[in-house]
């Protein structure tokens, strides 16, 4: 571990380096090197590593810069790989939102209805800075000026979402007289905006919350949030907690709730769900306590289940876990630690109830959970669990639960058989109908395809014999080739896609694992190196 041991003193030779540590004051040596390995660790402050590692804590270098000086040290060949031209695009947005963030950034500073704003709500200093809030002023003309002064053309800012063109052609800013939330991706870079309104006396009609449209840098089905500040403690946790809003995170954060995302309004989705699977086990949802947070946490509970997640729920008696963590610590830890597991909150809720029809409610909202898990094994307990507290026959549940599975497909191809499916959706369809044995027989990865959800209930039903024949007789109508090779085609492609979002979910948990990748070669590439000499 060349690089770490010419930089610290005091090496004593064992069969580890152990020295005194240079990421904290010490009296006692607690910094170990292993060459043999090549690795690190401190015993003191917990900081552990690599080569590379080491470079970029000692010297505050970019994994890059790391990466070249131990190359250039070694005499190792560095290759470029150049950026196509979306590359180069999504760079320049990249740096567009962050100066756009910087400008909001210091107009918080500038005006006092903001900073009030804030601290009536009681947010802290330390958590503005941490999330890098900010305000956008009225005057449209601050904000284009400045843009303008730094190369910034309003035809960009319209690309990262913040100028919108009405149809008098008039350039107005979306988030004007708002407080900003700047929303960051998995890498921490800042790809669109939310806006909460301070002032609605002047914009009565205007929306209390405003966020980014979708854009080339985002796409709000892949992003949670406050996850980038809450990735490490998640994976250490192993559990997470779910809010709604922007300042139901930010309150229980900056009190030391640090393994919590928001949804920002929109519902989870797939996506979310296989993230957040990469880092926890457990998941618990603290949505408002109305109608509309226990409908979310229904779509939720599916979602979270069917990646494997245990979910729990937290009833709320305040009216959003912002009022809940004004009242403290210990209030938000009693609340935490009377969440139950949602099958556990079903069965009490349903001894609760009296009415029939109630009773009915809750118990097929059970089934219907239940089989959304891949565990069938899981599903068994459960529903022995539900016969044993309601008396009703476990062979009868049983059957209900397959019919909530099946009518899963059902509802989705009610409620989309007039909408498009593509072409080689069409083509992959109407080939497992008439040549069902020979792709069978070829393909096997079903339940890995990259595809709309409309296609893949059709799929899955016609798999399971389950199709009806409106739908069936629909699906031969259409006039695409058979040929059961180009259906095949089709789904490898549809699978390689699948491949390509599992890794990149793979390169979120490990913190870009083309990186360890890249790690793992220059270390090999060190060893060969000192063998030599």
């Amino acid at each position: 571990m060349g690089i770490s041991s010419e930089t610290i003193e005091e090496v004593y030779r064992t069969a580890n380096y152990l020295t005194l540590c240079p990421f904290h004051t010490e009296k006692t040596p607690s910094f170990v090197v292993s060459p043999a390995k090549n690795i690190w660790k401190c015993f003191g402050c917990g900081k552990a590593g690599d080569s590379i590692k080491f470079l970029m804590e000692y010297k505050g270098l970019s994994f890059s810069e790391a990466v070249v000086e131990i190359a250039n040290k070694y005499g190792i060949t560095v290759k470029y790989i150049g950026d196509t031209k979306e590359d180069l695009e999504k760079k320049n947005l990249y740096s567009v939102i962050q100066k756009v963030a910087d400008f909001y950034r210091e107009n918080l500073k500038k005006f006092k209805e903001a900073k009030s704003y804030l601290k009536e709500r009681n947010i802290f200093s330390s958590t503005v800075e941490t999330f890098f809030i900010g305000y956008s002023p009225y005057d449209i003309q601050k904000l284009i000026k400045f843009m303008e002064s730094q190369g910034i053309t309003i035809d960009e800012l319209k690309k990262v979402g913040v100028l919108v063109q009405s149809l008098d052609g008039e350039i107005k800013d979306r988030f004007k007289g708002r407080v900003i939330f700047p929303i960051k991706d998995h890498l921490g870079r800042i790809v669109a905006f939310g806006g909460r309104i301070i002032s609605p006396n002047i914009s009565p009609k205007s929306p209390k919350y405003l966020n980014s449209p979708e854009t080339k840098i985002y796409n709000k089905s892949k992003v949670l949030y406050g996850f980038f500040e809450a990735k490490d403690y998640l994976r250490e946790k192993k559990y997470g907690i779910i809010v709604e809003g922007y300042f139901d995170l930010l309150s229980m954060y900056q009190i030391g709730f640090k393994n919590i995302v928001a949804t920002l309004g929109t519902s989870l989705t797939e996506y979310h769900a296989k993230l957040l699977k990469k880092f926890v086990n457990k998941v618990i949802l603290m949505f408002d306590n109305d109608k509309a947070g226990k409908e979310a946490v229904i779509r939720a509970s599916k979602l979270l289940l069917s990646q494997d997640i245990d979910v729990y729920y937290s009833p709320l008696t305040e009216k959003d876990p912002d009022d809940l963590a004004k009242k403290g610590i210990k209030e938000v830890e009693n609340q935490l630690n009377k969440s139950k597991d949602i099958f556990e909150f079903l069965l009490e809720t349903l001894k609760e109830k009296n009415d029939i029809k109630e009773k009915q409610k809750i118990t097929k909202i059970y089934l219907e959970l239940a089989s959304h898990i891949p565990d069938k094994t899981k599903i068994g307990f459960l529903i022995d669990r539900l016969s044993k507290e309601t008396g009703i026959n476990k062979r009868y549940l049983e059957i209900s639960s397959k019919v909530s599975n099946k009518n899963r497909f059902k509802d989705k191809q009610k409620l989309e058989l007039d909408k498009n499916l593509s072409h080689n959706e069409i083509l992959v369809l109407k080939a497992l109908l008439e040549n069902r044995d020979e792709v069978l027989t070829k393909f096997k990865y079903f339940d890995k395809i990259e595809s709309s959800e409309y296609f893949k209930s059709l799929l899955f039903s016609i798999l399971n014999g389950q199709t009806e024949e409106e739908i069936f007789n629909k699906i031969l109508s259409y006039e695409v080739s058979t040929n059961p090779e180009i259906a095949l085609e089709i789904l490898q492609r549809m699978y390689e896609r699948w491949k390509e979002k599992e890794i990149e979910l793979e390169l979120i948990y490990n913190n870009k694992k083309e990186e360890e990748r890249a790690i793992e070669l220059i270390n090999r590439l060190i060893q060969e190196k000192q063998k030599i000499k």
